[in-house]
């Protein structure tokens, strides 16, 4: 198998396969919290999640509490019933707050960053607010797109973070170049994202899944830290508002890329392409999956159980893609790879043999793609070492839960919805 050539060191990776309100003073360290289930397959004389006794490595066990109560956990609660979940957790939905005591919670979303104002071009950004009628220490809280709270995707409160009565606090993308912003992590506009606010004690004070086209503009509560998640005009840092436009109404609204056979004068070639038919998703973001680019290297195959996603050369040259960049974000002229955290690099001395096929797995290792691949849909950009667009494929809810493929295989294949999964191999349709 000759498809791929790359440092030894890559081969694990990669498969080639035949035919702000808030105030902070000194920066703490990251830190990370797991919370692996007990089962009962354990050694001689260590606990057992469920039999009723509180042991190492467990908050709870039944009606053993540890003796806790919900203000024990967090001052934020005044009263209430606490209790044990079957993975011996607390679980603090029967806990009761004092009606003038602080309460934070996520408040508003974009996936795309603003384009004005304070925070214009700092990238997906994230608002806190307090609701309550006490200013709130947060020193020690954690919010991360992965409920695990893993060191490299989770920011943590500095010592003397707070955030007063009726404040917001906005914490921005963390830029790798300039160091500027706060969070390790990128919110998809495509793909679902699960954002988790946790206090000091590890207690999950809020949490948020989002589909990410939702959010392009903003996804926000109404009324202000309480209210109903919905579509909303950007207003970060202050009072939110409810969306001024519709997606779906075949009508340019606001900062609506398309919407319906509206493009906005946007085509093929203007996005960087050779040529094919323009359209857009129901997500009111450009779709080019029919743009060519005379590329005979195209993606061929993806499918979001596993976020799997195959390339696949019909060509009679080898392709080198060193360097060429895999991403989720949404086809458009204005990309910018370095507010892109969560894209693939291709390392260097890839490339992909004539007749051979490319399969990534998501992973975080080098030759990995980082973005998984959404079940309510999703799109994958192919571009070049000079950044230009050469391929991209937009799929629906659940076109890819099995495969979303093309048939035949290559550049003139249509792609076809519960294709036989053949990841690095002909494709089959269902």
């Amino acid at each position: 198998m000759r498809a791929l050539f790359l440092p030894l060191a890559t081969f694990i990776v990669l498969c080639a396969c035949n035919g702000s309100n808030a105030t902070t003073d000194d920066t703490t360290a990251a830190s990370s919290s797991t919370g692996d289930t007990p089962t009962t397959d354990t050694p001689t004389g260590a606990g057992v999640c469920g039999d009723g006794t509180r042991d190492d490595g467990e908050d709870c066990d039944g009606d053993d509490l540890a003796d806790q109560t919900c203000p024990g956990l967090d001052p934020m609660w005044s009263g209430g019933t606490l209790q044990c979940s079957a993975d011996c957790k607390y679980v603090t939905s029967g806990c009761e707050s004092d009606p003038g005591a602080a309460q934070v919670a996520l408040n508003e979303v974009t996936s795309k960053g603003a384009v004005d104002g304070p925070f214009a071009d700092k990238g997906d950004a994230i608002e806190l607010t307090n609701i309550g009628a006490e200013a709130i220490d947060l020193a020690g809280w954690k919010l991360s797109d992965d409920p695990t709270f893993p060191v490299d995707k989770t920011y943590i409160f500095p010592a003397g973070s707070s955030l007063a009565k009726g404040a917001f606090f906005v914490l921005v993308e963390l830029n790798p170049d300039t160091m500027e912003g706060e969070l390790p992590f990128g919110i998809s506009s495509s793909s679902e994202e699960t954002l988790t606010l946790a206090n000091a004690s590890d207690i999950v004070v809020d949490q948020l899944i989002v589909q990410g086209a939702d959010a392009a503009v903003s996804y926000c509560r109404i009324p202000d830290g309480s209210g109903a998640w919905q579509t909303c005009d950007l207003t970060l840092g202050s009072a939110n508002k409810p969306a001024s436009v519709t997606c779906g109404n075949d009508k340019l609204e606001g900062e609506e890329v398309c919407d319906g056979k509206q493009l906005d004068g946007h085509d093929c070639k203007q996005l960087g392409f050779t040529g094919g038919t323009l359209a857009c998703a129901a997500s009111c973001l450009l779709d080019a999956s029919a743009c060519t680019s005379g590329s005979m290297l195209v993606i061929n195959e993806v499918e979001s159980s596993d976020d799997r996603i195959e390339l696949y050369n019909a060509g009679a040259q080898a392709i080198d893609i060193s360097g060429w960049i895999l991403t989720d974000d949404p086809v458009d002229p204005a990309y910018k790879p370095d507010a892109d955290l969560e894209k693939l690099v291709f390392p260097a001395a890839s490339s992909v043999a004539p007749k051979e096929y490319l399969v990534i797995a998501k992973g975080d290792l080098a030759g990995q793609h980082p973005f998984g691949l959404g079940d309510t849909g999703d799109s994958v950009t192919l571009l070049d070492l000079g950044l230009k667009p050469i391929n991209h494929v937009s799929y629906g809810p659940s076109e890819a839960a099995l495969s979303y493929c093309r048939v035949p295989d290559g550049p003139a294949g249509v792609w076809t919805v519960d294709c036989v999964p053949t990841l690095g191999l002909p494709n089959k349709g269902p």
